[in-house]
């Protein structure tokens, strides 16, 4: 199902009558199943919005049967969920044992020095949320990587992840128009 014709009201906002329908289709039977639903309905206003506010996650709770602490306790516990608005760009940094080896430290160092970000932050400028990958993106044979909204950037140095974020913000875009533009 997809929401393409709301839209939230200004960045960094969620429309709470689009979580209204986003949580439309979740039609739990019982409580139990309401419980089973509530991580999906999560995803998919994450998804939407690039995070959940706390006013998304009380409306989920009435939606599904539960208190809002859960919903919040929940939202903090994984990883994968935001609590507060993306940058313009959203930024998968691979830190994984292939790209480690090859320099990803320099890279993690570099967004803390030079644009004071660090894991699950987002720049002053609100251009990058950055998300430090301890896992795997895939893509080893060309470490170090980073996933810039729907784009890989591959055998990256500290020159060219710069030459690189600076293209970027002068290209425009986002995280959102990359991803189906909610």
């Amino acid at each position: 199902m997809t929401h393409a014709t709301a839209q939230a009201p200004a960045h960094g906002e969620i429309d709470l009558a689009v979580v209204r329908e986003i949580l439309s289709h979740f039609k739990p039977q019982d409580h139990q199943e309401a419980q089973e639903l509530i991580l999906s309905a999560l995803q998919e206003i994450n998804e939407h919005f690039g995070w959940v506010s706390l006013e998304a996650a009380e409306v989920v709770a009435e939606h599904l049967g539960t208190t809002s602490n859960r919903i919040y306790g929940l939202l903090t516990f994984y990883a994968d969920f935001r609590t507060a608005p993306r940058g313009k760009h959203f930024m998968l940094l691979c830190h994984g044992m292939s790209c480690y080896v090859m320099g990803s430290q320099k890279l993690v160092q570099e967004l803390s020095d030079r644009y004071g970000v660090t894991d699950g932050g987002t720049t002053a400028d609100g251009e990058f949320t950055v998300q430090v990958v301890n896992g795997c993106l895939g893509v080893c044979d060309r470490a170090p990587i980073a996933k810039i909204d729907a784009d890989f950037y591959t055998h990256l140095t500290v020159q060219s992840f710069n030459e690189t974020l600076q293209k970027v913000i002068a290209n425009g875009g986002g995280w959102e128009t990359a991803h189906g533009g909610h």
